[in-house]
């Protein structure tokens, strides 16, 4: 037999206590935008935040730095690096101050006579610049190029150890002249007297035969005179305008010398046989260092051929002094005459050198 089953009766449900609600959190304020103001919160309350005050502190907290780097800047140059020996700012050079008057001019052993000045007139000293040395170029041409630039700089390495240049020029500046120009030409005319013995020259030191009138406004003359040393000769260089006058005395390189003659119609080669003998018989022996009055008492004897002298085809020429007592002659000298007559060496046969001497004008 089947058992009914028993229906269970349902049990009650229990009720819950209602929970309480919990209280929500306040929201923390959104951070405002760039040039908006916040949106306000809590308006009863009077909590109000605008974005201008926020604004303002990062200003300065930007510009507080550079301030700070522009006060530093400022220190360092006007107070720390003066302090620290920086860099002055260049001071003018002070003007030259005058010298006395000079009376002459020292050129290497000489003294030769001075601008003639008297009265107000100022004279002031130039400095002259240093040479520069010359310098080596070197050549990339092969062996043969390297075999020279070799040569160079052994040439180099020995003028290494020498001192520089030092210039012998002194060059005077007179301000104050009542007029340069004239003083000049007085000066020109003074020194270029046979007793004193310059001659106008050109940049080559060569006589100018016909010199052309000194102008008065402006302009520049070269007196130069063989000296006493060796190769050497003395220049004055004359430069003047309306307000001053430079004169430069210097000791130069260089001998100074006749312009070339034309050549005689005699023939291509120059002057004839008979016109050499002729023109050194007219000569003062002194010119040829010899003693005496005049060149009648010497005998001249020309040799054949010619040699080449200073690029100059010359004609030897010898001179012997009769001895009125014995009768013989005795050699008074060598001497080589260049066919076109411009040049006129003395030879010295212990040492076969020759020294050109000066000829008249």
């Amino acid at each position: 037999m089947k058992r009914e089953k028993k229906e269970k009766a349902p049990k009650p449900k229990k009720e819950k206590a209602p929970k309480p609600k919990k209280e929500k959190k306040q929201k923390k304020p959104k951070k405002g935008k760039k040039g908006v103001a916040p949106e306000l919160e809590n308006p009863e309350e009077g909590v109000v935040e605008t974005g201008k005050k926020s604004k303002k502190k990062k200003l300065l907290l930007i510009l507080l730095p550079v301030l700070v780097l522009a006060v530093g800047a400022a220190v360092f140059f006007f107070v720390v690096r003066p302090r620290l020996g920086g860099e002055k700012p260049e001071e003018p050079p002070p003007p030259p101050e005058p010298v006395e008057l000079p009376l002459m001019y020292t050129i290497g052993e000489t003294e030769v006579h001075a601008l003639p000045v008297w009265g107000e007139s100022t004279v002031y000293l130039e400095e002259q610049e240093v040479p520069a040395a010359e310098s080596v170029e070197k050549t990339d041409a092969g062996e043969e190029g390297s075999g020279e630039d070799a040569k160079a700089e052994d040439a180099g390495d020995e003028g290494a150890g020498e001192e520089p240049a030092v210039p012998t020029a002194v060059t005077y500046r007179y301000e104050g002249l009542s007029s340069p120009g004239t003083l000049a030409s007085v000066y020109t005319t003074l020194m270029t007297l046979d007793d004193i013995g310059f001659s106008q020259v050109d940049e080559e030191l060569v006589r100018i035969k016909e010199p052309e009138a000194l102008a008065v406004e402006a302009g520049s003359v070269r007196l130069a005179k063989n000296a006493p040393e060796d190769g050497k000769a003395m220049s004055i260089q004359l430069e003047w305008t309306e307000e001053i006058c430079t004169v430069t005395a210097d000791l130069v390189d260089g001998r100074v010398k006749n312009p070339p003659e034309p050549v005689s119609p005699m023939g291509p080669m120059g002057m004839s046989a008979d016109q050499i003998m002729d023109y050194i018989g007219t000569l003062n022996p002194s010119v040829l260092g010899l003693e005496g009055a005049t060149m009648e008492e010497y005998d001249l004897l020309m040799q054949d051929g010619s040699v080449l002298i200073d690029g100059n085809p010359c004609v030897r020429v010898n001179a012997y002094r009769i001895d009125s007592e014995t009768g013989t002659n005795e050699i008074g000298g060598n001497y080589f005459l260049s066919l076109d007559g411009s040049h006129l060496y003395r030879l010295d046969v212990a040492s076969n050198s020759v020294t050109e001497l000066d000829l008249p004008q």
